[in-house]
């Protein structure tokens, strides 16, 4: 059993959590492509292995992100039978690192042009916060193994999405217009975005 599957059960939690705060699909595989969790269409693909999942092999031998912008035209995608008709509009997808070695891929999937709008236009950001996503991942295996048996729930939901809000915050912070950008960046209205830093109790 990989580490990622004795923890299936937070990890799949992360991936809704995540999903829920981007409005992106989510997927995770552990280093045999079986697909640990998953969001959208792949949720119901769960403890499968991924037959197509060049891309995912690749950011495992390599420990590199990448960015799929057109799937089924990368050459990542070539060897992949359903390439011409694939029900993906984008990517990214990067290696859980735990100690250096690939134990996983985390994606982040759009279906549709404007979750691949939102995806691509604010890569660099989706970069960074599907890394930090992945050491969040890292740091429940660790915690499992020293754990008494008991898979405690470590993530909180309002935490993510405080996080997310942060970062998002930070990502902009000095620019002429932060907070429209924080908003653009998260996917969600100015006054949304105003409400949760209220809510959240964000400085």
């Amino acid at each position: 059993m990989s580490f990622l599957q004795e923890i299936q059960h937070t990890v799949q939690k992360t991936a809704e959590a995540i999903a829920d705060v981007l409005k992106i699909e989510v997927e995770i595989a552990d280093d045999k492509l079986v697909r640990i969790a998953g969001t959208g269409k792949y949720k119901d693909q769960c403890g499968k292995v991924m037959l197509a999942g060049f891309v995912y092999k690749h950011v495992l031998d390599t420990g590199n992100t990448v960015v799929i912008e057109k799937p089924g035209f990368n050459a990542l995608c070539l060897p992949c039978p359903n390439r011409e008709n694939c029900c993906e509009n984008g990517e990214i997808a990067s290696p859980i690192l735990l100690n250096g070695v690939p134990i996983g891929v985390i994606g982040l999937i759009s279906f549709d042009q404007m979750q691949a709008k939102k995806l691509l236009n604010n890569k660099e950001w989706m970069l960074q916060f599907i890394i930090k996503m992945a050491e969040l991942i890292v740091n429940n295996v660790s915690e499992h193994g020293t754990n008494t048996g008991k898979d405690r729930e470590l993530l909180n939901l309002d935490n993510l999405e405080r996080a997310t809000i942060i970062k998002a915050l930070d990502e902009v912070a000095g620019d002429a217009g932060s907070k429209d950008r924080a908003a653009e960046l998260l996917g969600i209205s100015r006054a949304t975005l105003y409400r949760k830093i209220r809510e959240y109790d964000i400085v």
